[in-house]
């Protein structure tokens, strides 16, 4: 069997602790997200690097301690507030264990500013030196006002730009708006980013271990496709559609300032050789385009699902899930863009990812004489 860059995780990444990003704009809960998370019991072990101390009104909680800009809770959480660049924030963090004047923490929480795009910071934490090394990214959380998140979509595009980069959705404030209302914001969430996770809360009624899970593998929650008569299908668009007799359909795009997404399912396996070609085609031609692009593959080389993450103009290392989150293998992409028609990824996944997709699997490795490479994807493991 090939020996393909999945089959080992990368060095760098063994024993480092997952980190959380929250993001979410000014007045959308995020820092009601934060007061509940350091509240909770088992926020024991945590790092929460917060951006002030004032902000969260920590003079209502118990603080144990005090190290200069960091706290230590009753709880046994610790709350650091940032001093500069976060990449040093936390490198301090680190070296405070290291020197004992600070318990050890098992997982680190990160709030960003309400007017912050995610992408610049997610690149931060996973590409710089010193940090990948230590900690892995988990999962990004945004937080969006169920009151006013609808017009904000429209309005602000700090706001649709977090939306985008998020792993999961807190819709905050649902006791205030009616369900329709609600359902109309996750339908615009769903179509924005079709991978995200969405969770309704009112006040702080969430649960904190859902929140902090693990993140769930990419794409379980693709929208389903219509065919043209109206009848949910898992087929990709465009495909005929042997149960309806009918071409399948994608939803439709809504678009909010320029970020648009494509999603698309195939049942059939796809060789690497032709996916990585498609995304080092996107990744070599339109890199300031991409904002996220998640995947999940059925590869002819590989029975188990490979899974590939990208943020901006990076792409992280491919890698195996142990099972397939759909119950059977298939194929599930999203791509995220700003500024780019998502047609044009369609048709280039179309013209260079599915040109083999009916071909036998290869026995060589598909790497063997190529010199050239998606950014994050090394060409031999």
């Amino acid at each position: 069997m090939a020996v393909l860059p999945f089959d080992h995780p990368p060095a760098a990444r063994r024993g480092a602790i997952p980190a959380y990003l929250v993001s979410g704009f000014l007045g959308s809960g995020k820092t009601t997200l934060i007061r509940h998370l350091l509240e909770q019991p088992g926020m024991a072990d945590t790092a929460l690097v917060i951006n002030e101390f004032g902000e969260v009104g920590l003079d209502q909680m118990l603080v144990q301690s005090a190290v200069e800009n960091v706290l230590l809770m009753e709880n046994g959480c610790v709350c650091c507030s940032i001093r500069g660049d976060l990449t040093d924030t936390i490198g301090d963090l680190f070296a405070k264990v290291a020197t004992g004047r600070m318990p050890a923490f098992s997982r680190i929480v990160i709030e960003t500013t309400g007017l912050a795009d995610p992408a610049p910071i997610v690149q931060e934490l996973t590409t710089t030196r010193g940090l990948v090394e230590r900690i892995r990214l988990e999962k990004v959380i945004v937080t969006v006002d169920a009151v006013l998140g609808a017009r904000q979509l429209g309005d602000t595009p700090e706001v649709a730009a977090q939306v985008a980069q998020a792993d999961l959705l807190l819709v905050t404030k649902c006791d205030l708006v009616d369900d329709n209302a609600v359902s109309a914001l996750v339908v615009q969430l769903q179509t924005l980013n079709p991978a995200a996770e969405i969770v309704r809360s009112s006040g702080a009624g969430f649960d904190v271990g859902d929140l902090l899970a693990p993140a769930a593998a990419p794409l379980a929650r693709l929208p389903a496709m219509r065919c043209e008569g109206g009848e949910l299908c898992a087929h990709a668009p465009g495909e005929p559609c042997p149960e309806h007799g009918l071409v399948v359909s994608a939803p439709a795009s809504v678009r909010h300032h320029g970020i648009e997404s494509w999603s698309t399912r195939h049942d059939a396996p796809l060789r690497w050789e032709d996916v990585r070609d498609w995304l080092d085609l996107l990744y070599s031609l339109r890199p300031a385009h991409l904002l996220r692009m998640k995947a999940i593959l059925h590869l002819a080389e590989r029975q188990a699902p490979v899974v590939i993450h990208g943020v901006g103009h990076l792409v992280d290392p491919p890698a195996t899930l142990d099972r397939w989150p759909q119950g059977r293998p298939r194929s599930e992409i999203v791509v995220i863009t700003r500024g780019l028609d998502p047609r044009l990824v369609g048709r280039s996944f179309e013209a260079l990812a599915l040109r083999g997709a009916r071909a036998p699997a290869r026995t060589a490795s598909p790497f063997a004489g190529r010199d050239r490479a998606v950014p994050g994807i090394p060409l031999h493991s």
